[in-house]
């Protein structure tokens, strides 16, 4: 707790009204015939208990704002399959306006769970089985300044610090990886189209183990991009630079010229783009965001080298389900401070994931390029709410022909795809019948050549409203795990939970 007294010191201190905390408890019981997801003539059975007490903070004010939910989580085996476990989960963040118009500052801290081996199933529920808490602390300091109605100015330094919480069974060759510092800086200068228009930028990344001397990668840029405005709706650009990257024993600078655009059909979509020619060949990204009422959707792609398999510096692997229900929401609710709690209400009601699956994330000592796309999309009905992603992601070693090669114990190079469906029916004003499948598939690549694994569940569950502080749910779930690496295994669940609100 002691974050959350921080994050609230801070918060007060730049202007943000009293917090608010409101005290929850969730617990849930598993009784399970596969705990430890073994073969069939190895597989114990057992009852999992877990215990979930937490904060849900929120402060709103005129120059901060602070949300998150932060709590412990108890996790035992009756029959001992697993050991029994406590460990933080949740997330906090602040933002705030150090000086109008002017300074303002970031931070968050997050408890993730994360697969130990990523060759091995993915449980669904609260578990010990190949998982493990990663701490990460984010901090971000910046300026922005609009110098003229249309001239504006950015300095920005993010600074992530990911930690690991206890061991990561049985993923000990990898577990140096797991704690590193990630930093990356901006200043940029911005003149908007009128109908022309030119950015100057300076950006540079770095990612350092915990123990280790030298970055992993260090990438450095400067850019002048040229931009005109077609219309009120798209822009275009291009952009010309030099870069220096290290990474390995390679220190090399190299070209950047490139082409972007920004298109806006309506006031509810965006598209943003950028193609550019760089050190390891064509490189880019692509977002495109839309939302309406009834319905939210975002595809992302990108082709650009990377440090961490868990960078967050670019976001998390999972696309956030809260997010574009927070989109969908916008009309009905334009106070963000109303939508925020409108939208943890309805995930809390209607018992929804926050996050949608993800690339599982396999950690390394060498920098890789990657190549990732993603599809998301959210129907929100008067009585029905579904969801569903797809995404694919290829990460390989970036190599120079000077370049040596990596420890083989850190070899990370895979490919992964998957898809995740989700829907929820509201049968009455406090009864609700919600279900759910997902597939996964991670390949190794290079000297991992020939291991794989999938991993397929199904769900299917109701939720009953009690009253308007209780929420209780059961549900039953099968999963099956096929793997060259690990036994294969089958599970058959039924889990029930309570969430309580104090």
């Amino acid at each position: 707790m002691a974050v959350l007294i921080g994050l609230g010191a801070l918060g007060e201190h730049v202007g943000a009204q009293a917090l608010r905390v409101q005290p929850e408890v969730e617990s849930t019981v598993t009784v399970t015939n596969n705990a430890s997801f073994t073969s069939r003539d190895q597989a114990q059975s057992d009852t999992i208990i877990s215990v979930n007490p937490r904060l849900h903070v929120t402060s709103r004010g005129g120059r901060a704002a602070i949300e998150g939910t932060f709590g412990l989580e108890a996790v035992t085996y009756l029959n001992n399959a697993q050991d029994s476990i406590v460990r933080p989960r949740g997330s906090l963040s602040l933002r705030s306006q150090l000086v109008e118009r002017l300074m303002y500052l970031d931070a968050s801290v997050t408890a993730d769970r994360i697969s130990a081996d990523p060759f091995a199933a993915r449980p669904e529920s609260a578990t010990a089985f190949n998982d493990y808490t990663q701490m990460r602390y984010r901090f971000t300091p910046y300026v922005e300044r609009e110098l003229t109605p249309s001239l504006s100015l950015l300095a920005r330094t993010d600074h992530i610090i990911t930690r690991r919480v206890g061991s990561a069974t049985g993923a000990a060759s990898t577990e140096v990886a797991r704690d590193s510092h990630e930093q990356e800086q901006t200043l940029r200068l911005a003149q908007r189209p009128q109908p022309f228009g030119w950015t100057a930028e300076l950006t540079r990344q770095e990612t350092r183990l915990r123990y280790s001397d030298q970055a992993i990668l260090t990438q450095t840029a400067a850019r002048a991009i040229g931009t005109y405005a077609v219309g009120p709706q798209l822009i275009v650009g291009v952009s010309v630079g030099r870069e220096n990257n290290e990474y390995s024993l390679i220190d090399r600078s190299d070209s950047i010229v490139g082409v972007r655009f920004n298109w806006q059909p309506n006031e509810r979509g965006e598209v943003n783009a950028s193609l550019e020619k760089r050190f390891f060949g064509t490189g880019g990204d692509l977002e495109w965001r839309q939302r309406s009422p009834f319905l939210g959707f975002s595809i992302r792609a990108n082709r650009m080298p990377v440090a961490q398999s868990g960078s967050h510096l670019f976001g998390a692997a999972g696309d956030n389900l809260v997010s574009l229900l927070d989109g969908v929401l916008t009309t009905r609710y334009p106070d963000p401070g109303q939508r925020s709690t409108a939208v943890n209400d309805l995930v809390r009601q209607l018992n929804l994931p926050g996050t949608l699956t993800g690339p599982v994330e396999l950690y390394t000592s060498y920098a890789q390029l990657q190549d990732n796309v993603s599809a998301t999309a959210l129907f929100f009905g008067r009585l029905t709410t579904a969801s569903a992603t797809v995404f694919g992601r290829r990460r390989t070693r970036l190599v120079d022909v000077e370049d040596v090669l990596a420890p083989a114990s850190l070899s990370s190079d895979n490919l992964q795809y998957g898809v995740e469906i989700d829907v929820s029916r509201r049968l009455s004003p406090v009864l609700t019948a919600d279900g759910g499948i997902r597939y996964t598939r991670i390949e190794g690549l290079g000297i991992r050549d020939g291991q794989a694994s999938r991993d397929a569940a199904i769900r299917f569950g109701m939720t009953r409203i009690v009253s308007i502080n209780t929420r209780v749910s059961a549900g039953l779930r099968y999963q099956t795990v096929s793997s060259s690496v690990t036994s294969p295994a089958n599970e058959m669940a039924v889990v029930g939970a309570l969430l309580h609100r104090f």
